[in-house]
C-alpha cells in the first residue's frame, strides 16, 4: 500500500481525514501486528486492507493485483478468495451449527456441498473443534466460538488472515489459547496473519509491529 488516504463526508463541512498517507508492506508468510490508541485509524486501515472499503486516494496491490481498479462485484469475489476475517465478537450465525458456519464462505464461493462439508470438518479438527461440529453457537464458550470463527476464516484458503481484536471478548486464559492457535497456523501452515490489537503484549509476540498514531504509521 502506498500513500493511502481516507476521508469521510468528502466535500462537505463535516469532512474528516482518518488516514493521512499510509505506506504498508506485508510479505507472504509474515505475522504482523498493528497497534495504536482508539481513533488512531487501525480499523479504517484494516477495512481497506480487507477490501471492505476503498481509500480516497493511494495505491494498493494485493498479491500483484491492483485492487483499487477492480469493480465492486469482482472485489467481493477477490475478498472471498484472498482474505479471511476473524472478529472480536465472532460474527457466527446463531441458528446454524458450527459445521454450517464454517461451510458458509464456501457456499458463497460455489463449492459443492459434499466438498465443503468435508473441508469444514477438517478445519474444525484443525482448530480443536472436531467434537463440536453439531453444536450451535449458544452451546459454545467464547473461546470455542472464536475457534469456529478461525476455522471459518480459513474456509476458502485465503492468502491473508485479518484478525481484528480476536481476543478482546475473551478472558486471558482463553485468549492465550486463541493466540497459540494463530502461532500454530503461522508456524506450521505458513499463514500470513495481520493482527489488529490494543494489547502491546500480544503485539510483541508477532514478527513485526506497525504502530499507528493520528492516522499515520508512526
Amino acid at each position: 500500500m502506498r500513500d493511502i488516504v481516507k476521508r469521510f463526508n468528502e466535500d462537505t463541512p463535516a469532512e474528516i481525514t482518518i488516514l493521512h498517507g499510509c505506506d504498508v508492506d506485508i510479505e507472504e508468510g509474515e505475522f504482523v501486528s498493528v497497534i495504536g490508541a482508539s481513533g488512531s485509524g487501525k480499523s479504517t486501515l484494516m477495512n481497506i486492507i480487507g477490501l471492505l472499503d476503498r481509500p480516497s486516494s493511494g495505491t494498493y496491490h494485493l498479491d500483484g493485483i491492483d485492487v483499487l481498479s477492480v469493480p465492486d462485484d469482482e472485489l467481493a469475489r477477490l475478498r472471498s478468495r484472498k482474505i479471511g476475517f476473524v472478529f472480536q465478537n465472532f460474527n457466527l450465525i446463531g441458528r446454524i451449527d458450527a459445521l454450517r458456519n464454517v461451510e458458509m464462505p464456501m457456499m458463497y464461493a460455489g463449492v459443492p456441498p459434499r466438498e465443503r462439508a468435508q473441508r469444514a470438518r477438517e478445519l474444525l479438527e484443525l482448530v480443536g473443534m472436531g467434537e463440536r461440529v453439531s453444536h450451535l453457537p449458544n452451546e459454545l464458550s467464547g473461546g470455542q466460538k472464536q475457534r469456529v470463527a478461525i476455522a471459518r476464516s480459513l474456509a476458502n484458503s485465503p492468502d491473508l488472515l485479518l484478525a481484528d481484536e480476536p481476543t478482546g471478548a475473551l478472558d486471558s486464559a482463553t485468549g492465550r489459547l486463541v493466540m497459540d492457535l494463530f502461532h500454530e497456523l503461522h508456524r506450521d501452515h505458513g499463514m500470513t496473519i495481520l493482527l489488529i490489537t490494543h494489547n502491546p503484549e500480544l503485539a510483541e509476540e508477532t514478527g513485526r509491529i506497525i504502530t499507528m498514531k493520528d492516522g499515520l504509521i508512526a
